[in-house]
C-alpha cells in the first residue's frame, strides 16, 4: 500500500488552446520531477502524453493522459488535455474528476477562443487555478498584454506573480514578486542587476497584488491600510485561500520549451492549489442532497469512486480511469454500480503514466488511478461504491456530434467485426454516437468534427486492422416540435376469436429551449399499475421514435414527452401491443405539433490582419454568418467572432488561406443548435 497521501496530493488538468504549450509543459514537468531523463519534443512525437500514433504524425494532443510524479514530497496526478475542440469530450471527463487547473496562455497571442472554452469548463466545477504565461522567449511576446486580456475576457481579480525580465530583447530571468527574488535563465547566468523601471515594476505589481488579496484577508487588508508591508508567509497564506475559493487567478510566467519557469510553477501548485481532501466534502455533498459526511473521512468500509474513462485495449487489457472520493481500493474487492444491478470485482490497481500502466497495491481517497477487471456495460460517468448507503456521484454532460459520416467495411471479415468496434469507441468516447440505416444498410458514425471522425477511424485502421470504405461527411441534423400538440391512440390486434391485444395512450409533446435535450415524463404508468415490462416496451418505443425523428437520420431534441394516460386490459395487455402504439402515438403527435429542423452552428473566430478584415467579413456573410464582435487585437491586427452554421465550415481552412494570403487563422467550437433556413 503507498499510504495515505490525501494531504500530500494534488490532482490537476493543464488547459490550453490548441498550440499554446500544454504537452510540452507536461513534459518539463516530468523532466523536472525526474520522471523522465530525457525531454522529448512534440515535433519529433517522442513526448510522454502524446502516445497515439495519429498525436505524433499530427503534433497535436487527440486524448487526455494522465501521469503521476512527485514535486516536494506531494504526489502530482496531472492530466495533460487536448486543445482541439473536436476532443471536448477528453477535456471534460478531466476536468471532471480534477481539483484544480493550471491554464496555460502563449505568450504571443494570448487569450484565444479555446482558451475561453475550458476556461468557463473549469469555472463550472469550480476549479482553482493557476495560470501560465508561455513562450516568453518569442521575440513578439508581450506578457502585460496577455495579462490585461486575462484580466479582460474572464473578469477574475488576476495578478502576476513573477515579471519577467530581458536583456537585449531576450528573456533573461524574471522577479518573484513575492519574495523580491530574481531567477535568472539561460546559459552563464549570474546575478542580475534590476534597472530602475524593473524595480518600480516590480514595486507596482506587488502593490497591486497586496490590494487584491486585502479584499479577502484581514490581515493583508490591516497591512495595507497601515501602508505596512505584508511578509511574503502572510501574502503566501491569503494568496492560497484566494485560490482555493476560486476568488483570484495567480499568473506566472517563463518558457515550457527553454524550461524556464517550470520549476516555479510546480512549487505554486503544491504552495496554492488544494489537496483531494480540502474540497472532496464539497463534491460529495453537491451529489449527495447535502451528506458531505458520507465519507468524506475516508473510512475504509465505505468507499466511492467517479468513472471518468471506460478503457477496452487489446494490448492492455480492460480497467476503468477512476477518481477516488472516498476509502480505500484493493485488488480483490467487489464494487456496486450505483442505479444498476451490477458488481464490479477489482482484479487490479494502476498507477497512469499515459500509455502505460503499472499495477500498485492500492490506493486512497484522492488519487487518480486505474481499476483493472470487466468493463462490460460500463459508461464514462459511473458511479462505484461500497458500504453504507448507495451514492451516486454527478454525472457529466457531452455537447451533441454535429457531423456524421456513412462507414462500411471492406471485405466480409471487415463487416463482421464493424459494429463491434464502433460500439467499443463509442464506449470510450462519449461524444461519438453509432447508429445503422435500415434504409441504406449503412453504419453512421457520429462526431464532433471531420478531424474527430477521422481520427478515430485511423486508430480503428492501425489498432484493430480494420478496412473500411467512408462516405464524404456531412452535417449530423437535429429537429423539434414547432409548438405543443396531445393525442391520444389506440391500437387492437386480433388473431383468433379468444386472442386479442389491446394498448391504449395519451401523449403530449411540447418545445423546449435550445440546448435542453429530450425531456420525459413517465410516472403515470406506475401510478396506473402497467405491468414493469410493458412500461419498458413504453418506453422503448418512444425513444425509438425519437431516434428516428420526423423523418429518417434526423432525431428528435429540445422536446419533453409526457404519458398522460394509460388504458390496457390487464388480459389484452402485451409489450408488443404497447411498443406500437408508443410509436404510432409519437408520430401523430410529431404531425400535429409540426417539426422545425435544426442545423448545428458553430462560434468562428477569425484572427485577422486589419487589411484583410473586409475580405473576411464579406466571406462569413456569403456562408450566413452572424457577426458577433470585432475588435482589435494588437497593432494591425483584428479578431472577428461570429456564429456560422457547420454546413458552411467545410473547407473553410483553405478559403481563408486563399482570401488572406495565409495570413490568418481561425478556431470554431459547437454553439448549439439553430433552425436551418437559407441555403443548404
Amino acid at each position: 500500500m503507498e499510504g495515505n497521501r490525501g494531504q500530500t496530493m494534488r490532482n490537476l488538468g493543464i488547459i490550453a488552446h490548441i498550440d499554446a504549450g500544454k504537452t510540452t509543459l507536461t513534459e518539463r514537468i516530468l523532466f523536472e520531477t525526474g520522471c523522465v531523463r530525457y525531454c522529448g519534443e512534440v515535433q519529433e512525437g517522442t513526448t510522454v502524453s502524446d502516445f497515439l500514433l495519429q498525436e505524433r504524425e499530427r503534433g497535436i494532443s487527440i486524448v487526455s493522459a494522465a501521469v503521476s510524479c512527485d514535486w516536494q514530497g506531494v504526489r502530482l496526478n496531472l492530466i495533460d488535455t487536448p486543445g482541439h475542440v473536436d476532443f471536448t469530450s477528453e477535456v471534460e471527463r478531466s476536468l471532471r474528476v480534477m481539483d484544480g487547473v493550471v491554464a496555460v496562455f502563449c505568450g504571443v497571442h494570448g487569450v484565444q477562443a479555446q482558451s475561453e472554452t475550458v476556461w468557463r469548463r473549469s469555472r463550472r466545477y469550480g476549479l482553482p487555478a493557476i495560470a501560465f504565461v508561455n513562450k516568453l522567449d518569442r521575440e513578439t511576446a508581450d506578457f502585460g498584454e496577455v495579462v490585461r486580456q486575462i484580466r479582460h475576457h474572464f473578469q477574475l481579480k488576476a495578478a502576476p506573480l513573477q515579471l519577467p525580465l530581458y536583456r537585449a530583447g531576450r528573456l533573461a530571468g524574471v522577479l518573484d514578486l513575492l519574495e523580491g527574488k530574481v531567477t535568472v535563465y539561460g546559459e552563464g547566468s549570474g546575478k542580475l542587476e534590476l534597472t530602475e523601471d524593473e524595480q518600480l515594476n516590480g514595486e507596482i505589481g506587488r502593490e497591486e497584488l497586496v490590494e487584491a488579496l486585502a479584499e479577502s484577508d484581514d490581515a493583508v487588508l490591516r497591512s495595507f491600510l497601515q501602508n505596512e508591508r505584508p511578509a511574503a508567509a502572510v501574502l503566501k497564506r491569503a494568496l492560497r485561500k484566494a485560490v482555493v475559493d476560486c476568488q483570484f487567478l495567480p499568473i506566472l510566467a517563463g518558457s515550457a520549451e527553454c524550461d524556464w519557469g517550470v520549476r516555479e510553477l510546480l512549487d505554486a501548485v503544491v504552495d496554492f492549489l488544494p489537496s483531494p481532501q480540502e474540497i472532496v466534502s464539497r463534491k460529495l455533498a453537491s451529489s449527495c442532497g447535502g451528506r458531505g459526511n458520507w465519507a468524506a473521512d475516508g473510512e475504509s468500509n465505505r468507499r466511492c469512486a467517479l468513472v471518468f474513462k471506460v478503457v477496452s485495449e487489446d494490448w492492455q487489457g480492460s480497467w476503468l480511469a477512476v477518481r477516488i472520493y472516498s476509502g480505500d481500493f484493493r485488488p480483490g474487492q467487489m464494487l456496486k454500480v450505483a442505479g444498476r444491478k451490477q458488481e464490479f470485482l477489482v482484479k487490479s490497481v494502476l498507477r497512469l503514466r499515459a500509455s502505460e500502466v503499472e499495477e500498485i497495491d492500492g490506493a486512497v481517497a484522492g488519487d487518480v488511478v486505474g481499476l483493472g477487471g470487466d468493463v462490460t456495460g460500463f459508461r464514462t460517468g459511473d458511479t462505484l461504491y461500497s458500504g453504507g448507503g448507495e451514492i451516486s456521484l454527478e454525472g457529466m454532460d457531452f455537447p451533441e456530434p454535429v457531423v456524421c459520416q456513412a462507414v462500411e467495411g471492406l471485405e466480409t471479415g471487415d463487416r463482421q467485426r464493424l459494429p463491434g468496434l464502433l460500439a467499443r469507441a463509442a464506449v470510450e468516447d462519449p461524444t461519438l454516437k453509432v447508429r445503422f440505416d435500415e434504409e441504406a444498410g449503412q453504419w453512421l458514425l457520429s462526431g464532433m468534427g471531420e478531424l474527430h471522425l477521422a481520427v478515430v477511424l485511423d486508430r480503428l485502421r492501425t489498432e484493430a486492422g480494420l478496412r473500411t470504405r467512408c462516405g464524404a461527411p456531412r452535417v449530423a441534423l437535429r429537429a423539434t416540435v414547432e409548438k405543443a400538440a396531445e393525442v391520444r391512440q389506440e391500437f387492437v390486434k386480433t388473431l383468433t376469436a379468444e386472442i386479442r391485444f389491446r394498448a391504449g395512450i395519451r401523449l403530449r409533446v411540447e418545445p423546449l429551449p435550445r440546448g435542453s435535450g429530450m425531456a420525459w415524463e413517465f410516472q403515470v404508468m406506475e401510478q396506473q399499475g402497467l405491468p414493469p415490462e410493458c412500461q419498458e416496451a413504453v418506453r422503448r418505443g418512444l425513444q425509438e421514435g425519437v431516434d428516428a425523428g420526423y423523418r429518417s437520420g434526423v432525431p428528435l431534441t429540445d422536446t419533453r414527452v409526457t404519458v398522460l394516460e394509460i388504458s390496457y386490459v390487464a388480459e389484452e395487455s402485451s409489450e408488443l401491443a404497447f411498443l406500437t402504439v408508443s410509436r404510432q402515438a409519437l408520430g401523430e403527435a410529431l404531425k400535429v405539433a409540426g417539426v422545425i429542423e435544426l442545423e448545428p452552428v458553430m462560434r468562428l473566430e477569425v484572427s485577422s490582419p486589419q487589411d484583410q478584415v473586409g475580405n473576411v467579413l464579406a466571406d462569413l456573410q456569403m456562408r450566413r454568418g452572424r457577426i458577433l464582435e470585432l475588435d482589435a487585437l494588437a497593432p494591425e491586427a483584428a479578431r472577428v467572432v461570429a456564429f456560422v452554421p457547420l454546413a458552411e465550415m467545410f473547407g473553410y481552412a483553405s478559403a481563408l488561406r486563399s482570401l488572406t494570403a495565409g495570413r490568418a487563422d481561425f478556431v470554431a467550437e459547437p454553439a448549439g443548435f439553430e433552425p436551418r433556413s437559407g441555403k443548404a
